[in-house]
C-alpha cells in the first residue's frame, strides 16, 4: 500500500492499495482509498481507475512538482476524466520544499502538507503496488 502522511499533523494521510488490476492500454484496476485525519478514518471507498490514469497519476506524483504532463502545461493541477479522485491540486507553502496538496472529487475534499520528496516517494510506491497488481493477474 502507498502512504502519503501530512508532514505537519500526525495521523493525517492517505492511503492508496489496488484490489485489483487488470492489464492492457484499454482496462483499469480498482483501488481502495482511505483518508485519515487525526488518526480517524474520514474515507474508505474502493473506486476505478483506468491504467492510462493511472500511469499519469505516478508521473505526476513520481515526478512531482512536475510542471508538464504529456505536452501539457499542468500549472498545478492534475485532472482525469474518471468519477473518482479526479483532482490533484497543489499549492506552495513557505516552508522550504512543502507543498498544500489536494486531492479531490465532487464527494471529497482531502488536503494533506507534504514535502516534495514524501510525494515522489509515495508516486513510486503506487508505481510499485500496480505493477504487482498486474503481475498477480497473470
Amino acid at each position: 500500500m502507498a502512504i502519503l502522511r501530512d508532514a505537519f499533523r500526525d495521523g493525517t494521510y492517505v492511503e492508496f492499495s489496488f484490489v485489483k488490476c487488470i492489464p492492457g492500454e484499454f482496462e483499469g484496476c480498482q483501488l481502495n482509498f482511505k483518508h485519515y485525519k487525526n488518526h480517524k478514518k474520514i474515507h474508505d471507498f474502493v473506486f476505478g481507475w483506468t491504467n492510462l490514469t493511472i500511469e499519469n497519476y505516478i508521473e505526476v506524483t513520481s515526478g512531482f512538482p512536475l510542471d508538464m504532463l504529456n505536452d501539457f502545461i499542468l500549472n498545478n493541477l492534475y485532472t482525469s476524466f474518471e468519477n473518482h479522485l479526479y483532482g490533484l491540486e497543489w499549492k506552495k507553502r513557505k516552508e522550504k520544499d512543502t507543498y498544500r496538496l489536494r486531492l479531490y472529487d465532487s464527494n471529497i475534499d482531502c488536503q494533506l502538507n507534504v514535502i516534495d520528496t514524501e510525494v515522489r516517494k509515495f508516486g513510486n510506491e503506487v508505481r510499485n503496488e500496480w505493477e504487482k497488481g498486474l503481475i498477480n493477474v497473470r
